[in-house]
């Protein structure tokens, strides 16, 4: 299939932009995003699109339909640092062949359509994450642009140097009536059951933040135990007992402690700090509300430390547009692909956009259920059928309506 040619090579050319330091990774508003924002732009530009960026530094390519009512496809263009390449860039590439070859079969679609690449999905460089989203429903605040990155360099700052953010934040989209997204599925159940395709019923919530535990710096050799005030014990009992607390929870919910920090760091000195990262997911809004309970429960018992919690985002659990749903089945069938209904582990813009927009999602295979990591791989054959069902679905609801 020409199409699918064009994407696997696209895949490539557009993961050349942002190898770093001998590793693959496009953090938000950097060298190697603004390298893949152009790359895009020309392919878009190349396939009959109208770009631009709007002020969070999302790209749209728009392609003119006799009404003005919208219908967005896309995902996130930034990734984890050592990550891989399918993961977001694949939604974009994907959305975008696909509507130019329906404009090429079809002519102009009846409704507007748009594809955009997002930013700052994966807290890449911004803890709080989901800036290009976000800005999309409005929820984009002036506390978020006061978010500094690890150097100390503010949201704010970062897009205004990169030439998005003139002074005004981005306004909530009222045209748009349809949002959709394909991306790798990031797990490996779909593999498992021997289906070609996901259509997903719901994102997890998440609460994710980080902690920090002040202590006092100290000679490692002169300090009796007695007399220490050391942040290091303390981290590290709450991390055992939310563990514990989370497993207890069978799989109705996940914690992850990705980065723990001591201060000053070395091997004969009394820590005077510790920051730890927390990211909590689950598909039961209850159960994010308890995790939070929990820490605040396990850091009071202990009153010798200091501790100041940073919640940096609390996304409740998002629904899939039950209608779009029930079309994907339908024209899966159809097209006798093997599909399996599911809730994403992962976190996606389409969980920010939901609650405002209807909005849906095809997933497809990951190799070996691996992702974050260079190893990240789906199979074109597996792509193929993921591009398949999202040019049915768009066609169905911005040529035919």
């Amino acid at each position: 299939m020409r199409e699918l040619d064009w994407i696997k090579k696209a895949i490539n050319d557009l993961a050349l932009t942002a190898e770093r330091d001998g590793e693959y990774w496009r953090a938000s508003y950097t060298r190697e995003d603004a390298a893949g924002a152009a790359l895009l732009e020309k392919w878009l530009q190349e396939k009959s699109f109208q770009t631009r960026y709007d002020a969070a530094g999302n790209l749209y390519g728009r392609l003119e339909g006799s009404s003005k009512e919208t219908f967005l496809i896309g995902s996130h263009r930034d990734t984890v640092r050592n990550g891989g390449k399918y993961d977001g860039a694949l939604g974009i590439l994907t959305g975008m062949e696909a509507v130019y070859s329906l404009l090429q079969e079809k002519g102009r679609p009846q409704r507007t359509v748009e594809i955009v690449a997002m930013c700052e999905e994966e807290a890449s460089r911004f803890l709080t994450g989901y800036v290009g989203s976000r800005a999309i429903v409005g929820e984009l605040s002036q506390k978020n642009l006061e978010e500094l990155d690890d150097n100390g360099v503010s949201l704010m700052e970062a897009l205004a140097e990169s030439g998005y953010y003139r002074g005004v934040l981005p306004q909530k989209r009222d045209d748009i009536v349809g949002f959709l997204e394909l991306h790798i599925e990031q797990g490996g159940l779909l593999e498992k059951e021997g289906r070609e395709v996901g259509i997903v019923t719901s994102v997890v919530g998440i609460l994710a933040g980080e902690i920090v535990f002040y202590g006092r710096q100290n000679h490692a050799g002169t300090t009796p135990m007695r007399l220490r005030c050391d942040p290091v014990p303390v981290a590290a009992t709450l991390i055992q007992q939310l563990d514990c607390w989370a497993r207890e929870k069978k799989d109705q919910i996940t914690c992850t402690f990705g980065n723990v920090v001591v201060e000053p760091g070395k091997s004969n000195i009394i820590a005077d700090r510790v920051t730890l990262t927390f990211d909590i997911r689950s598909g039961k809004g209850e159960l994010l509300q308890e995790a939070e309970a929990k820490i605040r429960e396990i850091l009071e018992k202990d009153k010798t430390i200091k501790a100041e919690i940073r919640v940096a985002c609390q996304d409740p659990p998002a629904a899939m547009d039950e209608e779009g749903i029930s079309l994907l089945e339908t024209l899966a069938e159809e097209r006798n692909l093997s599909y399996l209904k599911m809730s994403s582990g992962a976190g996606h813009d389409s969980q920010i956009i939901a609650p405002k927009i209807k909005t849906n999602m095809i997933f497809v295979p990951s190799q070996g259920g691996i992702s974050h990591s260079p190893l990240e791989y789906t199979d074109m054959d597996d792509v193929g059928q993921g591009y398949t069902l999202m040019k049915a679905y768009i066609e169905a609801v911005a040529w035919q309506r």
